[in-house]
């Protein structure tokens, strides 16, 4: 019986932390299919400047336009190929993303002229989403705090991982430790954490750094 007890405790934490589909502002979204892959309703936010980036996808494609929002307007889509249209003052403006030598990016019209910098501004407001634990900061440190195991260890480390393009914590590295009993501890609950909001930016979702402190006193 007690077997049977941890198998049914172990099965329930696994899919817990699998977690292939997001319950955010009372919907299903981001989720992921059988086999890992992107489907349905993608939405990630920047709450803190009213910004939604919106699009949908089957069997890891992209199935719809990527729509990008600022206070509840739309502001632009995207075709996911070679065309935006930024929607400002009444007008469509047609355009496309365009890499410079600097490796920076900009906007270009369908003659391969850089757009003017308000435009080019109007659009980048909405269009730049970071990784967002679902909850907030305070939520993560509870997570954190529920899971560790700090039993005769104390210090601060600092934990640097990247948010993949399908929310999970990757690439877990130590940047700064007082204490190297307290490493593979701190590896090991980042490896748990439940999916992240993954950021969005360039029209597409992409794999973006982020880096914590842990402290057990």
């Amino acid at each position: 019986m007690k077997k049977a007890y941890i198998i049914l405790v172990l099965i329930y934490s696994l899919t817990s932390f699998a977690q292939k589909a997001i319950e955010y502002k009372n919907e299903t979204i981001n989720a992921l299919d059988e086999n890992n892959n992107q489907t349905g309703i993608w939405k990630v936010y920047d709450e803190e400047n009213n910004v939604l980036i919106s699009c949908e996808f089957k069997e890891g494609k992209l199935v719809s336009d990527t729509k990008f929002y600022k206070d509840d307007k739309l502001i632009a889509s995207y075709n996911n190929q070679d065309k935006l249209e930024i929607f400002k003052d009444s007008k469509t403006i047609v355009c496309n993303f365009f890499r410079k030598e600097d490796n920076s990016q900009t906007l270009i019209d369908p003659d391969g002229n850089e757009l003017d910098t308000e435009t080019i501004k109007y659009y980048y407001q909405s269009a730049e989403v970071m990784p967002m634990y679902y909850g907030g900061i305070r939520k993560l440190y509870e997570f954190i705090g529920i899971n560790i195991d700090g039993k005769g260890k104390t210090g601060k480390v600092k934990v640097q991982f990247q948010i993949d393009s399908k929310g999970y914590a990757t690439e877990i590295e130590i940047k700064e430790s007082t204490n190297p009993k307290l490493d593979n501890e701190a590896k090991r609950i980042i490896s748990l954490l439940p999916r992240w909001q993954p950021a969005h930016q360039g029209g597409t979702f992409v794999k973006c750094s982020y880096t914590i402190p842990i402290t057990i006193n």
